[in-house]
């Protein structure tokens, strides 16, 4: 292994005005983190699972047409077994975890294997991102200034159950120390233009003060981005003309501190240390700063666990694998295209013409129907592996259920219609995500439904997008109140039938409830802690007092619950979410309680809601209908022959 120390030869050579790389991500898994360890405030219980990306860089010579291919971090291990023991025990509080795909597997997506990778280049030796070193035995592996010590363990120490680090992770022969940005030697070597080369000085570039060009035609770079860990790294990729993207590793786990919405965070370990994410934080800060601004240009920025970018829908077609099986599938709808050519002569009013004669009549009807909606795509256009990933782009990879897997595989078509109808309010998220995790539960839970897949998804959703436990917990407490609407039908038609009978006048209740204080009480009551009263509550009121307190005391648990401690209620949900909650139940297929949802859409209005949030709630509780086909699709899919 060996440790490069390099000076600035001079100025780099001029950039090639048609010099660009290809970028493509790669997934590497996925696990949960905790958010009061990334983010401040946060909620001690909150979870996000996110993505650990790896990004393929493709260059091509453009003297030579010699292609070099570069993979950026390596993503998260295949087996977690092989992690060093501390690292294991530290994966633990990282579950939910997956590894499939792991980085060699979305390379082979696209036809291409570890022997086809030139160098690796790791942003940072973080468990998370070295993947399986070993399964690449050709390539060239380069990492940051003071990487080497950490593997040895010879760095300063480090805080927190992160921060462990393997010895044995990297192959010396084949592995490259860049020389560390501030010393400035180097070998006097002039780099070749087009050639990878990291024994080149470190220069400047933009708002970085250290950069290695790594082919010398302004392509590639090599960013020094320090804080997060020693040797910590990023790529700056010109992908044409007038665009280019960052890949950030670590300097930044979270967009909401790129828009400083929120701030790092830090947390105290079992000793009373305070850790923080990055080693120091302050130089973090700094490079969030140069990011945010060269964002600010027009630069694309992606980080490494860029759950945001991932959930993009436009982002879908940026995968590799999703590359390839696209241009392959669209190769061979051509090739099939000039064959029927090539074999077929066509005969109009008795000429003949040849295919490129009459190439107005060889368009394909079923792509030229779609072509104006991009999202009616059927399976003669997308493979299976492309609607997949299409479906987990939109919706998150936890969404594709084994369900979702029998669909797919019974019809593509009703998948990807699907996969259009779940997105629409995804995309638009009048309400955030965790609000939408939070209503669709509400339809799942609800007494008319009990969707138990439902309510395992969208609580898990709801955990990953923020949710605390209490949250949850009270939109289970408002959705439990469905069942007076017993009561809310019921009482009203009992009381039509006593006065046809005759007996509502001299009835007891009649005679004494306009005296009974009581109820005057209980209304009040009511009034205070739910914000409203309805006439539809005033013969239940009159009929059975005892009951309407009873109810009472059970429906406003979530509207006084003291979750601060202070004696103020509330409960944790604000009221307009709390009545978006109850139009969402009432709204759904399986209830359809007008008098309610029109009471509690104008008290949501009342409260601040939109037309939008609301309209917005309907459309998750519209997608109530393909559970139809999540229940059924499994069934259908053991029934086929042969299984």
């Amino acid at each position: 292994m060996s440790s490069i120390f390099v000076k600035n030869s001079g100025p780099p050579s001029p950039p090639l005005e048609t010099a660009a790389v290809q970028v493509h991500a790669l997934s590497a898994g996925h696990f949960s983190l905790p958010e009061y360890q990334f983010v401040h405030p946060a909620s001690q219980t909150a979870r996000n699972t996110v993505p650990s990306l790896a990004f393929l860089i493709q260059h091509q010579d453009v003297s030579t047409g010699k292609k070099t291919r570069i993979v950026f971090d390596l993503g998260l291990r295949r087996d977690i077994n092989r992690y060093s023991e501390p690292i294991r025990k530290h994966t633990e509080s990282r579950q939910p975890m997956s590894t499939d795909p792991d980085v060699v597997k979305s390379l082979a997506a696209g036809n291409l294997t570890p022997d086809d990778i030139d160098y690796v280049i790791l942003s940072h030796v973080h468990w998370d991102h070295v993947g399986e070193p070993r399964d690449f035995p050709k390539s060239q592996f380069v990492i940051g200034h003071g990487a080497i010590a950490l593997l040895q363990g010879s760095s300063v120490s480090l805080r927190g159950g992160h921060s462990f680090f393997e010895a044995d992770l990297l192959p010396e022969s084949r592995t490259t120390e860049l020389a560390s940005p501030s010393s400035k030697e180097g070998d006097g070597r002039c780099p070749e233009i087009g050639n990878p080369e990291f024994l080149q000085g470190w220069t400047t570039h933009s708002m970085f003060p250290n950069v290695i060009d790594i082919f010398q035609d302004g392509s590639l770079y090599i960013v020094d981005a320090p804080g997060h860990l020693p040797g910590h790294i990023n790529l700056l990729a010109k992908t044409g003309p007038t665009h280019s993207v960052y890949l950030g590793g670590d300097a930044c786990h979270d967009r909401r501190i790129m828009r400083m919405e929120k701030d790092i965070g830090t947390w105290p370990d079992s000793e009373g240390h305070v850790c923080c994410i990055h080693a120091d934080r302050k130089e973090a800060e700094c490079t969030i700063e140069r990011i945010r601004l060269i964002e600010e240009q027009g630069v694309e920025v992606i980080f490494a666990h860029d759950v945001e970018w991932e959930q993009d829908p436009k982002n879908e077609e940026r995968f590799w694998g999703s590359v390839y099986q696209r241009t392959r599938a669209m190769s061979a709808k051509h090739q099939n295209i000039r064959q029927i050519q090539s074999h077929n002569r066509i005969c109009l009013g008795g000429m003949q013409i040849s295919p490129s004669e009459n190439d107005m009549f060889t368009i394909d009807s079923h792509e030229s129907s779609q072509s104006t909606n991009p999202h009616l795509i059927m399976s003669s256009s997308k493979s299976p592996a492309e609607l997949k990933a299409e479906f987990q782009s939109s919706l998150g990879h936890l969404a594709f259920t084994p369900a979702w897997k029998d669909i797919l595989n019974l019809s593509p078509e009703i998948f990807s219609a699907s996969t259009h109808l779940r997105s629409v309010p995804r995309k638009k998220q009048h309400l955030p995500p965790k609000i939408q995790s939070l209503i669709a539960l509400s339809v799942s839970s609800a007494s008319t439904h009990l969707y138990l897949p439902g309510i395992h998804t969208h609580m898990r959703a709801a955990l990953e997008a923020g949710a605390s436990i209490a949250e949850i917990t009270e939109v289970l407490e408002l959705t439990s109140t469905l069942g007076i609407h017993a009561c809310n039908i019921g009482v009203p038609i009992l009381v039509e039938v006593m006065k046809e009978e005759g007996i509502y006048d001299n009835h007891k209740t009649t005679i004494e409830a306009p005296n009974d204080q009581k109820r005057v009480d209980l209304r009040e009551d009511f009034t205070k802690k739910r914000g409203y009263w309805h006439e539809f509550w005033e013969d239940f009121l009159r009929l059975d007092p005892e009951f309407f307190e009873a109810y009472l005391d059970f429906s406003t648990v979530p509207w006084v619950k003291d979750v601060k401690g202070d004696g103020s209620g509330g409960g944790v949900l604000e009221p307009k979410i709390k009545e978006l909650v109850y139009c969402a139940f009432d709204v759904a297929a399986t209830h359809l309680y007008q008098p309610g949802l029109k009471l509690h859409m104008k008290n949501a209005i009342g409260y601040g809601a939109t037309p939008e949030e609301i309209m917005e709630v309907l459309e998750i509780a519209t997608l109530l209908s393909l559970h139809t086909l999540e229940v059924a699709a499994p069934i259908l899919a053991q029934l086929k022959p042969g299984r």
